[in-house]
């Protein structure tokens, strides 16, 4: 075999490390022989179709099944109109960024919030400005308050990013009389709310909470929703839910009008996958093994590490730990690794400074056995 040169996958593990940090499936859990069926089937159906420019919304196949799934289970009425298919919601975002802003407008997000798609937004050069929350998700009195001190000083921002549902990284919901209090704050002040919807199908001990989408007047939320984490990564696809006028700017733009849709012979494939089952049986599978896992890591860190507070999640990937006042869990992190453990600090989910003493978990990437080593093996990184 030739010697790669290059990598070909994103994780990168230091050995004897189990590392926490990487918000990431289990290979082991991928479904490797659904897919080769599902690009068999594909391929004697579609033929060359699969392999042409696509269409600039996304391919039939898939954007019908999307469309009819999320009629059925979010008891809306989605017009083919106002649904498109991306390449995940990191390219969502960015795109959302491109055809909404311009370098220097200012944007909301939540404190904490996803580390990388800060990223994002910074990339755009945009001002971001967090809004605080609590147990219960975002404050939507703290936003109002926010809103009016903009609006003062002249600036209204292009939209609020947001993760109301099994939030990275708290693992949170937002609570439904916030849901819609957030809905109805957004529509009065002419808010867009980016709803990332990642972990909607990752429920753990009850049906997910509507989705803001979902209740809110047409043209209020942009909501993204991916196959990576309820499906596969590497597929790189998911969709935008949305107005009319907003998704036709993105599809009419130069990005697809020059290329096509996005990823179009996976999308024509994972279209093949959705309408054999293979999607609901994945995200089963999926729920099981995860649920175990946080039963797992949640029961480990709570009899290893009794000072840590913990609220274990609903769905998602994520535990958000606090740990008591003295740790500063960035300089944890510094030693954690010479006892086989990492994570994620507490700092790294705040862009005006606060999480100090909180540390984020994924429990995805490992089997129950590992991460109950994984919690062992934090308590002595905290003891040294």
């Amino acid at each position: 075999m030739t010697t790669l040169i290059f990598p070909t996958i994103q994780r990168s593990i230091k050995p004897g490390v189990i590392d926490l940090a990487w918000g990431q499936p289990d290979p082991n859990l991928l479904p490797v022989e659904e897919m080769k069926r599902a690009g068999e089937r594909a391929l004697n159906e579609y033929s060359w179709e699969m392999l042409d420019y696509g269409a600039e919304a996304g391919p039939g196949p898939l954007l019908d099944y999307l469309r009819e799934r999320i009629e059925e289970r979010e008891g809306r009425a989605l017009r083919a109109d106002q649904i498109i298919v991306t390449a995940g919601n990191s390219d969502a975002l960015d795109q959302i960024c491109t055809f909404r802003t311009q370098p220097g407008d200012t944007v909301l997000i939540e404190a904490p919030t996803y580390h990388l798609a800060v990223k994002i937004l910074r990339d755009h050069l945009l001002d971001i400005v967090p809004v605080p929350t609590d147990e219960e998700g975002l404050r939507v009195n703290d936003l109002q308050a926010i809103l009016s001190e903009l609006k003062r000083v002249g600036k209204h921002p292009k939209f609020l990013y947001t993760i109301p549902t099994f939030h990275n990284p708290t693992g949170a919901n937002l609570s439904e009389g916030r849901r819609r209090g957030l809905v109805k704050v957004a529509a009065q002040e002419n808010l867009l709310l980016v709803e990332d919807d990642v972990y909607r199908e990752l429920a753990y001990d009850a049906p997910a909470p509507p989705s803001l989408w979902s209740i809110a007047p047409d043209g209020v939320v942009l909501r993204m929703g991916s196959f990576a984490k309820s499906f596969a990564p590497g597929v790189r696809l998911g969709f935008i839910t949305g107005s009319k006028e907003f998704l036709l700017r993105m599809t009419g733009g130069g990005l697809r009008d020059s290329g096509g849709g996005v990823n179009h012979f996976t999308a024509m494939m994972m279209g093949a996958a959705c309408r054999a089952g293979l999607y609901d049986s994945q995200i089963e599978k999926l729920r099981a093994a995860y649920r175990a896992r946080r039963d797992v890591l949640s029961d480990a860190l709570a009899q290893e590490i009794p000072s840590a507070t913990f609220v274990k999640p609903g769905g998602g990937f994520f535990i958000w730990a606090k740990l008591p006042q003295e740790v500063d869990t960035q300089i944890l992190r510094g030693r954690a690794p010479e006892h086989g453990v990492d994570f994620v600090h507490g700092a790294r989910f705040f862009v005006e400074g606060g999480g100090v003493n909180w540390l984020r978990l994924a429990f995805s990437l490992y089997p129950p056995h590992e991460l109950q080593q994984a919690a062992k093996r934090l308590r002595r990184a905290l003891e040294a």
